[in-house]
């Protein structure tokens, strides 16, 4: 069994990037709003409920789900933010899977389908993992002839290494932080200040 005192000098050791860091950091509820905000500046984040490292499984044969961190908002949208550090080539069935737990899970019986609400799976990446060389990439349904379907589905693809042109402060930090710089934008600086503190105190 591992010992506390070794628990604790990994997570010294750790950055932002670790995923035992990322869910201590994220699961924390007023930086996952201003996470969310960042990326959704449109949407109210003002009542969020996080269950972090959620296990989702709809029966016992199938494989079982496990968002980073899982977010419902006060309308019963759902968020799942994802750490990508390697690109296992595929972000993109991992986002189908990710959307099919959440809506698994927004029905009770009898309810309408109608019911459903929206669900945004956010993806972190230090560098493109797609075609898109943008810094944030929101991919919908649509039609081969440009129509939106509305189902509320959505799947996020932040890129780190992508073009930063009209990205907020905040969401730099945290880009700086996906690729293990000093993070010197938005909230994220006052972050890497407390990381690297723990850091040094081990």
């Amino acid at each position: 069994m591992v010992s506390k005192q070794k628990i604790r000098q990994k997570l010294a050791r750790a950055d932002f990037t670790d995923d035992v860091m990322f869910g201590l950091v994220m699961s924390q509820l007023e930086i996952c709003r201003k996470f969310l905000k960042a990326v959704l500046p449109q949407h109210d984040f003002t009542k969020l409920k996080i269950v972090d490292q959620s296990h989702l499984k709809t029966d016992y044969l199938s494989k079982a789900g496990r968002l980073d961190i899982h977010c419902i908002d006060a309308y019963g949208n759902q968020f799942d933010i994802e750490l990508q550090m390697t690109n296992e080539h595929n972000v993109a069935q991992r986002s189908k899977y990710y959307h099919a737990l959440m809506a698994n899970h927004m029905l009770t019986a009898g309810e309408e389908y109608q019911a459903l609400k929206a669900a945004y799976v956010i993806f972190l990446c230090p560098a493109s993992f797609t075609d898109a060389d943008q810094a944030i990439t929101h991919y919908e349904m649509v039609s081969r002839q440009g129509n939106h379907l509305n189902d509320g589905t959505h799947t996020l693809i932040l890129n780190a290494s992508g073009n930063w042109a009209g990205v907020s402060d905040e969401l730099k930090g945290i880009f700086q932080l996906l690729l293990r710089q000093p993070a010197s934008f938005g909230w994220a600086h006052k972050l890497w200040t407390k990381l690297m503190r723990l850091s040094t105190a081990r």
